[in-house]
């Protein structure tokens, strides 16, 4: 006797959702990406209980009639792919045609829709089952209502989380479809509350307010860029707005927020030296693909895609933001408020002390040269030294504290970032062998991987002595350059020129940079200014910490309460 059978449809259904449907933001993602689908302009959410209670997503759209308000209950029923080489051409957010069946599996729906012209339609389903059917009242458009969600399935209830965590989970869903169709109106009503709204003008100023906070447009950067058949075009958030997550950095393909682990980071390498360590950005990507490079069809959920040549796409993106970033002209941070929150949780009062450097009577003013037409940084007057660390500057702006260590770093890493880029190819032999103080470990390494070390100009004799070393490095940072290397080498089993690039210059900068505490003459400050002044990110360290910070006249009046 045969113990195979056929797994009926309801059971089916319930199967599908719990890959469809995990938790109730799940269907508020599957609903509205049904009324985008059905070219709607304006689109409400409607939330009571955190989705648990009901679930009403009201759209313009198109619209069913009467067949079709039935069909979309059936599994694999699509309007939106029709045969096999449809799946290598998908422009619509679904087209699985399982999303409507999945929820209805698992909850109890009411299905409204009309079409123009026509008579509205009302559907409803409990579990999986058709209950009834009639006519119903509305306007152009469709509405489901979603209630008692996962009531026939309570083994679910085990993995909702907090209240807290499925109410952020909504919002995050919104957020993303909001900033994926910044044509659409879009609403979030939250147990009758509206907690957000976006205009749907397609201004991405005033949708990035709406979603992230009023004037986190500030020092946005934009840019345009297309590769072949990929149109990439990037919001990029001042890098003064930093996040602990990596979760505020978004990358949509066609109007779909995907997650793609290699495009992500290749956004965070895009900031880097912008921000601190373990600090991330909030950035916007979006990519319009011819759909035959990609393949949607990988997961029920859609987040994940799968692109050619994936390695070239992030490279690409990584550039473009570096670019954008370096092109702009940021804000210098300022305000206790801002420096305390940005750099540290708590606020250590001034301890000025101006006894500790050589001051000229005559205080120079370092003034833009004629030839940058956007200056990066102010003029600034020279003030004095405070701790032994901190050059301070004024202007009629306020005061400005550099640190003279940061600033060092960056102008060093540049230089040497600069100089591995096209490094001059000459070797520099040297009269005596060069004995290094490195460990077994690294002899090993470097006898091990001759080609390596002499395709960067780093070449050794039998006792792994060193007899030949690159022009354009110093005789004193050589060790630091060679245990550099051997790292990458013992790490990647390679040397990435990329990474030893950036590796490399971080750590020559760091070690050779001015140290806090370094008493220095008005000529060395008067060098430090010119030579940041130059740089093409003067605002940060390698390691992502400000060069300058600003404390301005209010600031400073507000401190000794001239001004509320």
């Amino acid at each position: 006797m045969s113990i195979i059978q056929q797994m009926n449809s309801k059971l089916a259904n319930m199967i599908a959702a719990g890959e469809v449907v995990d938790r109730p933001a799940s269907v508020v993602k599957e609903l509205v990406e049904n009324s985008i689908d059905a070219k709607a302009t304006n689109i409400m959410i409607e939330v009571i209980d955190m989705g648990m209670g009901s679930i009403i997503v009201t759209d313009n759209g198109m619209g069913m009639d009467f067949l079709d308000a039935h069909l979309a209950f059936d599994r694999h029923a699509t309007s939106k792919i029709m045969d096999e080489s449809d799946l290598g051409h998908i422009m619509t957010l679904g087209f699985r045609g399982e999303a409507l069946a999945a929820i209805a599996s698992v909850s109890k729906v009411t299905l409204k829709t009309r079409q123009e012209n026509t008579e509205g339609i009302e559907v409803i389903y409990h579990g999986g089952i058709f209950v009834k059917d009639g006519t119903s009242t509305l306007n152009q458009g469709t509405v489901v209502e979603i209630s008692d969600l996962f009531y026939n399935t309570p083994a679910r209830f085990k993995y909702i989380k907090s209240d807290l965590a499925e109410r952020q989970a909504i919002i995050d869903i919104f957020d993303r479809l909001a900033l994926a169709h910044p044509n659409i109106r879009l609403t979030l009503v939250m147990d009758n509350k509206t907690i957000k709204s976006t205009y749907g003008t397609n201004d991405f100023y005033s949708l990035i307010d709406q979603i992230y906070g009023s004037k986190m447009t500030n020092g946005m950067t934009i840019f345009e860029q297309t590769v072949q058949k990929i149109h990439i075009t990037g919001y990029l958030l001042s890098p003064q707005i930093a996040r602990s997550r990596k979760k505020d950095i978004s990358v949509f393909v066609n109007g779909r927020y995907i997650k793609n682990y290699k495009l992500v980071q290749a956004v965070i390498d895009g900031y880097h030296s912008f921000m601190m360590v373990g600090k991330y950005p909030i950035a916007l990507i979006h990519l319009e693909i011819d759909p035959s490079l990609l393949d949607v069809n990988v997961h029920p959920q859609k987040y994940e895609v799968k692109f050619v040549n994936e390695s070239i796409l992030a490279y690409y993106i990584e550039t473009y933001v570096k670019e954008a970033l370096l092109k702009q002209t940021h804000q210098i941070p300022e305000t206790l408020k801002n420096i305390s929150k940005g750099l540290d949780e708590t606020y250590i009062p001034l301890n000025l002390n101006f006894g500790e450097a050589v001051i000229s009577e005559s205080k120079p003013v370092y003034e833009t040269q004629n030839t940058e037409k956007t200056p990066k940084l102010p003029d600034l007057e020279f003030v004095g030294i405070f701790s032994g660390t901190y050059i301070l500057f004024q202007n009629e702006e306020g005061l400005y504290l550099m640190d003279q260590h940061a600033a060092a770093e960056r102008i060093r890493y540049e230089h040497y970032f600069n100089s591995l880029a096209h490094p001059n190819p000459a070797v520099k032999h040297l009269l005596f062998p060069h004995h290094l103080q490195l460990t077994s470990d690294d002899i090993s390494v470097i006898s091990n991987h001759p080609k390596k070390m002499n395709a960067v100009g780093f070449y050794f004799n039998e006792q792994n002595d060193l007899v030949g070393l690159p022009i354009w490095l110093n005789d004193s940072e050589v060790e630091i350059a060679i245990e550099a290397m051997v790292s990458m080498i013992v790490e990647k089993d390679a040397i990435d020129l990329a990474i030893l690039r950036d590796k490399l210059a971080k750590d020559i900068s760091c070690k050779g940079a001015i140290k806090a505490n370094k008493a220095l003459s008005l000529s060395e400050i008067n060098s430090i200014v010119k030579n940041l002044r130059a740089c093409e990110n003067p605002y940060t360290c390698p390691h992502g910490r400000p060069t300058l910070i600003k404390l301005s006249h209010h600031d400073i009046e507000r401190m000794f309460k001239r001004v509320v």
